[in-house]
């Protein structure tokens, strides 16, 4: 038997060969984000399934696409219930489209993972992997588990849309095209013409037609910090919208400190003050990142600060974040 697995020596295997050439980018990423490093007391649980997450990410291959360059890839589908008989099925291309109606379907995305479709849901392929792999959810409930490294999985919805970063999660889309994310492993980023959120596990972010995403907050939050989110994030203005603050303000908790940053950068500057302090009391903020630069928007400040929070460097979801652009830009 060769060697070369253990010491590289031998006849090398091709196979091995062939993964060794796809995992050699990941060499000029970032590292993977020490979750628990000075993570805020309560985050542990999931902070240790997103780092061990993500060692799974990194030594997956990362040749997923569903065929050689210039195939026709279709993805497999399996009826579960209804729509004929369950465990029978047919292949999805790009460019096609399910409607549930009263069945239940599991698609598998390529190579890479799978999404549950709940009746009354209607999906289409728009990429099977040539850039990305890639759906767009017209309405009803999916539910995608998902191996692949980050940024391998995009979902667009009427209002946002959901970039997977090696994740499991469940995303619904009502008919007004409002929808709402919940995340079970991972992370999901959700994105709008440039407003970003930031969703981990065990947490939550509505979408809203013609606004993109809302600020995403934890399912521990009380009702009261939730209700006033909503409210921010509807539009509201004037009294609603200074009640609404007062109360984010007054109900939140220490992990509470993922919606207030993402705050910040989204509520008008004369409010930033109060919300600057309720952060600083549950979250020190490092050395150089002051009031008077955060109240005027300082993206710098703000990132250095979100290292602070137990969620992973800033650099490492920003390199990631950052080609959201060429996802928009997929056909």
């Amino acid at each position: 038997m060769s060697e070369y697995l253990w010491d590289g020596t031998g006849e090398p295997d091709p196979e091995i060969v062939r993964l060794e050439a796809a995992l050699r980018p990941l060499r000029r990423l970032p590292p993977v984000p020490d979750l628990e490093a000075g993570a805020p007391r309560g985050r542990i649980e999931w902070a240790a399934l997103a780092a061990a997450a993500a060692v799974v990410l990194a030594l997956l291959p990362l040749a997923t696409r569903t065929g050689p360059p210039g195939a026709a890839a279709t993805w497999q589908v399996e009826w579960l219930q209804a729509q004929g008989t369950p465990g029978r099925g047919g292949r999805l291309a790009a460019g096609e489209w399910i409607d549930t109606r009263d069945a239940r379907a599991r698609v598998e995305v390529g190579r890479i993972g799978q999404v549950v479709l709940e009746p009354s849901t209607r999906v289409g392929l728009l990429d099977a992997g040539r850039r990305a792999h890639r759906l767009s959810l017209a309405r009803g409930t999916l539910h995608a588990m998902i191996w692949a490294r980050p940024g391998e999985f995009v979902v667009d919805t009427p209002a946002a849309r959901a970039v997977d970063l090696g994740c499991e999660y469940t995303l619904t889309v009502a008919a007004d095209g409002t929808g709402l994310l919940r995340v079970e492993t991972g992370w999901v980023g959700f994105e709008h013409h440039g407003l970003q959120s930031l969703v981990p596990a065990g947490a939550l972010c509505r979408t809203y037609g013609g606004r993109g995403p809302g600020t995403p907050r934890f399912e521990t939050s009380t009702a009261g910090f939730a209700d006033a989110l909503d409210v921010l994030d509807s539009g509201f203005s004037g009294s609603q919208a200074v009640a609404a603050l007062s109360r984010v303000v007054a109900e939140s908790g220490p992990r509470d400190a993922l919606s207030l940053w993402h705050l910040l950068s989204r509520v008008d500057p004369p409010a930033r003050g109060c919300l600057f302090d309720r952060l600083a009391a549950l979250v020190p903020p490092p050395d150089g990142v002051t009031r008077a630069g955060v109240v005027n928007g300082d993206a710098a400040m703000l990132d250095s600060w979100w290292d602070e929070l137990g969620f992973g460097s800033a650099e490492f979801w920003r390199e990631w974040t950052r080609r959201w652009n060429d996802v928009n830009a997929a056909p």
